[in-house]
């Protein structure tokens, strides 16, 4: 089991990818309703870009066949939480499952992705399909509950900004370069419109997750010397 750091603000987190038997493992498929728990091995793709797992495995299928399975990347942080991002991994023709893409979670080399299948399949990726990331605590700890809900507050206003721009008559997500185009100038001092609106929101939310994951660093150094 590779381990990593993540550094927000700051800060610094070890976690890793979790493994069969990981506490609170199937708690945290039975909140996500997945069809199954799959541990698939991660080869990154020399061509494959972080940050975009759908598209990755989109383009690998129409270049190779097979097809793309929805689900979630798990990790564990380390004497904390497991936390699932949404992800995507390749189906190849002979049905054996592969993850081709990148992750900063997970160390961004080789290694076995725990994967918790989606029972959908079947989303537009001509918009990004923003699901929220979910956490599954190992601990009682008011940091880290408080962390948490930082942590989803934020995302929830990325992606409602999200679906507002989504609203724009003209505008398209460019999903080669991972951004929103206007294709008149209307739509785009709408955008602008919209930035100046949610941008100091989100930041605002940022800053607050930054300053209570210190917090959550205290934590995670508390637990992991007392289990030493």
């Amino acid at each position: 089991m590779s381990k990593s750091f993540v550094e927000i603000a700051g800060s610094m987190l070890i976690q890793a990818d979790a493994v069969q038997g990981t506490h609170g493992l199937e708690a945290l498929r039975a909140k996500l309703s997945a069809v199954d728990l799959h541990f698939v091995p991660r080869h990154p793709a020399v061509w494959a870009r972080p940050g975009r797992c759908y598209w990755n495995v989109r383009d690998c299928v129409a270049e190779s066949g097979g097809r793309i399975r929805f689900g979630w990347l798990v990790v564990e942080i380390a004497a904390l939480t497991l936390l699932a991002w949404h992800h995507a991994v390749w189906q190849q023709a002979d049905g054996q499952l592969l993850d081709i893409t990148p992750h900063m979670q997970t160390g961004w080399g080789q290694g076995t992705t725990t994967f918790l299948e989606d029972p959908k399949q079947n989303y537009d990726l001509s918009w990004p399909p923003a699901k929220i990331q979910q956490f599954e605590p190992l601990i009682r700890d008011a940091r880290l509950n408080a962390f948490i809900e930082a942590y989803q507050a934020q995302f929830a206003l990325q992606r409602a900004y999200l679906e507002k721009q989504r609203g724009v008559a003209g505008i398209e997500f460019d999903d080669v370069n991972m951004r929103l185009h206007a294709e008149d100038p209307i739509s785009g001092v709408l955008l602008q419109d919209l930035e100046r609106t949610w941008q100091p929101k989100i930041q605002a939310a940022d800053a607050l997750r930054g300053i209570l994951l210190d917090g959550l660093v205290a934590c995670q150094n508390e637990r992991l010397q007392q289990a030493a």
